[in-house]
């Protein structure tokens, strides 16, 4: 007899209802394998958010449909739809790690695809990918090609390799202008699929970082290495997955075949932004610090470097106000 396998799909919104409602119309379109969803809504101060959210999830799911504050207890197995409401936003990866923990205490789930609200399904996805999940060697992750909105474009973000170090040290003393072109030399080493759309053609491509947009995870290894750090706010989420992975001796494979839309491909400029310049340097120095083996003078011109940095961003903070 065979096992019917359940996919728990953990989806974050924050203020943006409409996306959230797109995303999971856009993956009851497409989808043939048993789900089970579980949104939370990360502290959206716009409480209309909640209450669209609310409204589309009774008309589409009814009796199937579940809702609980935090702190509240919710009755497992699930129903076929849980909206998990949060007071407070803790950011991607501890807003992830609420949705995970429901996920984890329902026995019918098996994975976890984590999805962002602003990924549109074109196509059916889960079953092809949990196929790879497990006939792939030592796989723990496997994710979709993304490509950017109307498919104008591959998001090469979904398949990297980690962040050398001096990436990220060089990026603060510089303070993001490219000096001898050594900013644009790691960008392609990291997104290793520019230029090279050969390698499409495999069924499976092995890398380190898969994108936090759109990855399906077997539920076990997850929750063995503890989800996702909640250190971080934003940003280095994958990079801290592929650290906890490899210890393990555990893979990530991108899937060609399965491709999806990420609507914010190119939303957010991480180098003009303060929101974003201010997250990306607390989680990447967290992720340095605890995560990767520095040399002195790596240790030394990273002390340099973000002492250069914290005054760019308080410059930058001046400006704004």
């Amino acid at each position: 007899m065979n096992t019917i396998h359940c996919t728990g799909i953990v989806i974050l919104n924050y203020n943006n209802w409409e996306d959230t409602i797109n995303c999971i119309k856009s993956v009851e379109k497409f989808n043939t394998a048993k789900v089970k969803y579980i949104i939370v809504d990360n502290g959206s101060p716009k409480k209309v958010a909640v209450q669209a959210i609310d409204d589309f999830l009774v008309d589409s799911f009814g009796s199937d449909y579940d809702k609980c504050i935090e702190g509240q207890a919710i009755k497992t197995p699930l129903k076929k739809v849980s909206f998990l409401i949060s007071g407070t936003n803790d950011g991607y990866a501890q807003g992830n790690n609420k949705g995970l923990a429901l996920a984890y205490a329902d026995s019918e789930i098996d994975e976890i695809l984590i999805l962002n609200n602003d990924i549109l399904f074109v196509q059916d996805i889960i079953e092809p990918l949990r196929t790879q999940l497990y006939d792939s060697t030592n796989c723990a992750i496997v994710s979709p090609l993304l490509f950017k909105k109307n498919l104008e474009g591959i998001d090469y973000n979904c398949a990297r390799r980690e962040h050398n170090p001096w990436e990220i040290i060089i990026a603060y003393l510089c303070m993001y202008k490219d000096l001898f072109g050594l900013l644009k030399y790691y960008d392609g080493k990291q997104h290793f699929l520019k230029g090279h759309d050969e390698l499409l053609k495999n069924k499976c491509i092995g890398i380190d970082l898969p994108s936090g947009a759109c990855m399906l995870m077997k539920k076990d290894v997850l929750k063995n290495i503890g989800g996702f750090d909640p250190n971080t706010f934003l940003f280095y989420e994958e990079d801290i997955l592929y650290k906890k992975l490899s210890k393990l001796k555990l893979n990530s494979y991108l899937v060609p075949e399965c491709k999806c839309i990420h609507l914010g491909a190119c939303s957010t400029s991480k180098t003009t932004n303060y929101f974003s310049l201010s997250a990306q340097f607390k989680s990447s120095l967290y992720y340095l610090h605890n995560y990767v083996d520095l040399s002195v003078i790596q240790r030394v011109c990273l002390l340099l470097g973000s002492m250069m940095f914290r005054v760019k961003l308080w410059a930058i903070k001046m400006q704004k106000s």
